[in-house]
């Protein structure tokens, strides 16, 4: 039996693998379904006879595990392999059940972020593993659970083991026209607070500061800044603010997203935002908080991820495929290997769409398609990292 052949031959089980995995809820707030989750893939990750593994339970409560894998950790030559086993889909999401619709089309949370990747990850991989006799790279496999809120825990894991490895290969979903990712922008999560005065709003109005009204003004201030910097967009998502019609609210919150381009917006940003937060204070009429960090930072092409994408490209090649590569705004793990020094390839996994939303859907076809596409690629670094 060939490799290919081989491959081919698993689509069955990778679809099947798929719905199960995705059946399990892996919201990444949702421990025990990250738990359940883990004990499913870490045993089917057996399936590469890793020389060595482990299922870390990092030591919060809101915190699911980390998945490692190692084979051959002595070879000169090492290759991280990344991906992640939460969704954005918690327990009280109205999309719980990945089924196969009559289009073909695999519906379902996560099934193609990145269940799907997940899969192929593992089908590559075995093929490279029972196919490929003289091996010149040993290899680390980690599947986190919280690259959806911003990898807070398992960075620490990446940023050491960035440091032990030539290059990476992630995951995540391919672009919906199967492109790889050139570049990505950065991320970040940010809080504005304001904080007024509350009053009765007919015996005693003029007593208040209604906190509303920065904060109106701040998500028009976003829209200016947007319009200001093209590299940058700020995305206000989340407003709350009074408690009763009859009372002038004395505060005022709203968490919003900003992405960036390159590190000069990331300080060009906190300086604006720094003004504003002086300035819609009006004197001591208000106090405005503004708290957050960047979780990602902007991901730039470099001539090994250059290199990389020409190996892909010349992989797929080989196979049928015209990969082109383009830039996009979402972010990922591949983002923090790459501040950390590892030059990374990562959407390497299924082609579908409408990820993150009650649509996403996932084109079982691709499971094969870049299953081979991974084998062939590890058989060309196998050649490159003697």
């Amino acid at each position: 039996m060939t490799p290919t052949e081989w491959i081919n031959a698993q689509r069955a089980e990778l679809i099947q693998r798929v719905l199960t995995w995705s059946n399990i809820n892996s919201g990444s707030r949702n421990v025990p379904g990250l738990n359940s989750a883990a004990k499913v893939i870490y045993a089917d990750f057996q399936a590469t006879d890793p020389d060595f593994s482990e299922l870390l339970s990092p030591n919060k409560t809101d915190s699911g595990p980390i998945a490692i894998f190692r084979k051959r950790n002595r070879a000169s030559q090492q290759l991280l392999l990344f991906g992640h086993l939460d969704t954005v889909y918690g327990p009280e999401h109205p999309l719980q059940q990945a089924t196969l619709a009559t289009n073909g089309q695999m519906l379902g949370p996560g099934v193609c972020d990145m269940k799907g990747g997940l899969a192929v990850l593992l089908c590559g991989l075995s093929a490279f593993e029972r196919f490929v006799t003289d091996k010149n790279f040993g290899w680390t496999i980690i599947i986190n659970s919280d690259e959806e809120i911003g990898s807070p825990i398992s960075s620490q894991v990446f940023e050491s083991e960035a440091k032990k490895h030539r290059f990476g290969l992630g995951f995540e979903p391919a672009l919906e026209d199967g492109s790889l990712a050139s570049t990505r922008k950065g991320s970040g999560t940010f809080t504005f607070k304001a904080h007024g005065k509350a009053a009765h709003s007919g015996r005693n109005p003029a007593a208040g500061r209604n906190a509303l009204v920065p904060l109106a003004r701040f998500i028009l201030d976003c829209k200016r800044l947007n319009e200001r910097r093209p590299t940058v967009f700020l995305n206000p998502a989340i407003v709350s603010g009074g408690e009763a019609t009859n009372v002038v609210p004395d505060l005022a919150t709203c968490q919003f997203n900003v992405r960036t381009t390159s590190r000069e917006d990331e300080d060009w940003l906190q300086q604006e935002m720094e003004q504003l937060r002086v300035s819609l204070q009006d004197g001591d009429q208000y106090r405005i908080e503004l708290a957050g960090q960047f979780t990602a930072p902007p991901k730039i092409m470099t001539p090994e991820i250059s290199w990389l994408l020409t190996l892909a490209q010349s992989a797929g090649a080989q196979i049928g495929l015209n990969l082109d590569a383009k830039p996009t705004g979402g972010t990922c793990d591949g983002n923090r290997l790459a501040q950390y020094g590892l030059p990374n390839l990562d959407n390497l996994g299924a082609r579908g769409g409408a990820i993150h939303s009650e649509n996403e859907f996932m084109a079982p076809e691709s499971l094969i398609e870049r299953s081979r596409l991974l084998f062939v690629m590890l058989g060309m670094l196998n050649e490159q990292l003697r």
